[in-house]
């Protein structure tokens, strides 16, 4: 095997991961190896069909087998059940008289429950508890219609769960817990009984914490931990075990840049005297300008989706130390006042991409977005996976853009009193400018209603943007013209 291609079977084996709704960094934790260094990228890539296109995915005993003879090769458990239909049946047996039942009971990897019952909250604070001790652990899975002293499997009564969206339960998550765990909802037919699955991903940013209280069963800043049959607040030793195994990552991640730079594939940035030195050429970065730099994620910003890149906006020209002194390179930061004026104005940018990562390190809630998803060209799901993945200066505003991309939050909102009026006056056409502050206010709070499909919107642009230049910063009502600014944006191009 080469020490730097893939192989053919290890590229079906990484499809069917993809495909089984495995994650690029899970997928890739599998086949990096100390002698074998493969970049993220080379994952996207095989996701997105540009590397390995024409080889077919592994079916889902290959995978199994492969699995289970990773873990077994490593010492440890696997991360999270198998989840093919297959393999979940297998996970009951049928006794005769007694019928169906979980044959394991319940381990550190599988929870039982009775029903299923997403409101009131405290009736689904059990479930939540589970989550977050799963996603600390090594994953694992919830099964609904199993009742839990028994393990006699009961089937649901109802059809709740399988009519629930699964963003109902990705908004509960993500007011109760943070990070926010990767769960996916599924069903099972076992003896003719519906059973309800919902499969938990080990979290790589553990430890996952409560942020509020549910019931009797989730407390404020609790660690919660699956252990065998049980899950509780996490014991010092477990914690311990996050704590290790992150600084393990971190390292892991240091060693794969040190390789990088020594292989000339990343260069290295001296922040005293702001040179960039690369195997290829060097250049210089005005040292005035270092501390107001904002450094983004590696990797996603060349014409090749994946393939490791540095962006710097502003023209770079290689050169020799000699030189250093004459060289001044200025790049621009992306602001938040930048982010809702483009939109507003209807300038279109050179990488919009940045438009929308910028957004993951400020604390502004509110930003469009919408217009930049579609500069940047780019699917849905790669942008919340991408978004995901980054270090964010204020992780609440990136869980916001994630929230948004997906559809569980949004800008509309209808305000009642006089906003509601202002409403119904531009949905039947007139014509509105900006005013005073309290004017603004609630001509703002109108536009967060505007309905979908609303075809006055473009001309609404520049009313916002009027009362943007209006008001000063730090005023409450800037606040609402940037949620109204973001309406517009959902409208015209969500």
């Amino acid at each position: 095997m080469s020490k730097r291609n893939i192989t053919d079977e290890e590229i079906g084996l990484i499809k069917a991961m993809l495909k089984r709704g495995m994650r690029n960094d899970a997928a890739h934790f599998h086949f990096n190896r100390q002698d074998r260094l493969i970049s993220p990228g080379r994952i996207a890539q095989i996701k997105s069909g540009k590397y390995g296109g024409a080889i077919a995915s592994a079916d889902d005993v290959a995978l199994d087998r492969f699995l289970t003879e990773f873990w077994q090769r490593s010492g440890a458990s696997p991360k999270a059940p198998m989840s093919s239909e297959q393999s979940l049946i297998e996970l009951f047996e049928n006794d005769g008289a007694n019928g169906w039942r979980l044959k394991g009971g319940e381990t550190d990897r599988v929870e039982c429950k009775r029903s299923f019952r997403i409101a009131p909250e405290q009736r689904f604070a059990e479930v939540v508890k589970a989550i977050a001790g799963m996603a600390n652990n090594k994953g694992g899975i919830i099964l609904f219609g199993v009742v839990d002293r028994t393990l006699a499997v009961e089937g649901l009564t109802d059809d709740e769960f399988e009519k629930i969206d699964p963003a109902m339960i990705n908004r509960i998550l993500a007011g109760a817990l943070d990070p926010i765990p990767h769960v996916t909802k599924s069903s099972v037919m076992v003896g003719g009984k519906a059973v309800g699955i919902l499969t938990v991903e080990p979290h790589a940013s553990a430890p996952v914490i409560a942020l509020k209280m549910m019931g009797q069963d989730v407390k404020e800043g609790c660690v919660y931990f699956r252990y065998v049959g049980e899950t509780r607040t996490i014991k010092p030793g477990e914690l311990r075990q996050i704590i290790a195994m992150r600084e393990q990552r971190a390292v892991a991640d240091f060693s794969r840049r040190m390789v990088g730079v020594a292989t000339g594939t990343q260069a290295t940035l001296d922040l005293e005297s702001g040179q960039v030195q690369g195997n290829t050429g060097a250049f210089v970065i005005d040292q005035t300008l270092l501390p107001q730099l904002q450094f983004i994620r590696e990797g996603d910003f060349s014409e090749v989706r994946g393939a490791p890149a540095l962006r710097l906006v502003g023209d770079v020209q290689p050169i020799d130390k000699e030189a250093r002194e004459k060289a001044r390179i200025i790049r621009d930061s992306v602001t938040p006042d930048s982010v809702i004026r483009n939109f507003l104005s209807g300038e279109k940018v050179a990488d919009a991409l940045q438009y929308i990562y910028a957004q993951a390190h400020c604390q502004r809630g509110w930003l469009p977005l919408w217009y930049y998803v579609k500069g940047a060209g780019l699917a849905t799901d790669a942008l919340v996976e991408d978004l995901r993945s980054l270090v964010a200066t204020h992780p609440s505003s990136r869980d916001n853009v994630v929230h948004r991309l997906r559809n569980i939050q949004a800008a509309y909102k209808v305000h009642p009193g006089r906003p509601s009026v202002i409403l119904k006056r531009l949905v039947a056409g007139e014509v509105m400018a900006a005013g005073s502050s309290t004017e603004n206010m609630a001509l703002s709070k109108a536009i967060m209603g505007l309905p979908d499909g609303f075809q006055a919107a473009v001309s609404m642009k520049s009313v916002v943007l009027e009362m943007l230049d209006k008001t000063s910063a730090g005023s409450a009502v800037r606040s609402a013209i940037y949620r109204a600014a973001c309406r517009l944006d959902e409208i015209l191009y969500r």
